[in-house]
């Protein structure tokens, strides 16, 4: 039952720490304003879901996370809120900026790893900080696909669609009918 497709719509949850751009992504990918951003960690505070279609998978339904680093009283609210989504989720994206791996992205990693959630990680702000390469050597090492996002450019987002549909199980794509 785990292995089941939550629905008949694909669940892409967007993880990361407070401020490493999951909501600027989401907004990147919807072409719209779904999540607000600013330059304050932590203001994303409930998950944000936003339907949408991804040809030529279909309906899939993109859910952006609190930071799983959050702090105090509120954050650890935040942070089981999100966890929460962990288990809706059928392909994470971990956001991190492209200079910066924590033990925050390990665990999450581990956590989808366990679930046999299919990952792949986007390495954010790259308009704005020096990248680590060795950050996104590792990853491909460890066969994870990586995406380099520039805000600003729009190919990046074209990139991160078609690794998406790439690490969709074909049992999620090719489902059977209940009726046929």
């Amino acid at each position: 039952m785990q292995q089941a497709p939550k629905t008949f719509r694909i669940h892409i949850g967007i993880f990361g720490r407070r401020n490493a751009g999951k909501s600027s992504i989401l907004n990147a990918i919807t072409k719209q304003q779904v999540s607000i951003v600013s330059d304050f960690a932590g203001t994303t505070t409930d998950p944000v879901e936003k339907p949408m279609e991804l040809l030529p998978l279909g309906p899939v339904l993109f859910i952006d996370t609190a930071g799983i680093d959050d702090v105090g009283t509120l954050g650890e609210m935040r942070i089981e809120k999100t966890k929460r989504v962990f288990d809706r989720t059928d392909i994470a994206i971990i956001v991190t900026p492209c200079n910066e791996w924590t033990s925050f992205e390990d665990e999450l990693m581990a956590t989808f790893a366990e679930r046999k959630t299919p990952v792949l990680v986007v390495l954010s702000k790259t308009d704005i900080l020096p990248i680590d390469a060795s950050i996104g050597s590792t990853l491909n090492q460890r066969k994870i696909p990586v995406i380099n996002h520039n805000i600003f450019d729009p190919a990046t987002i074209g990139s991160l669609k078609a690794a998406l549909i790439k690490a969709v199980p074909d049992d999620m794509v090719n489902r059977q009918s209940i009726l046929s």
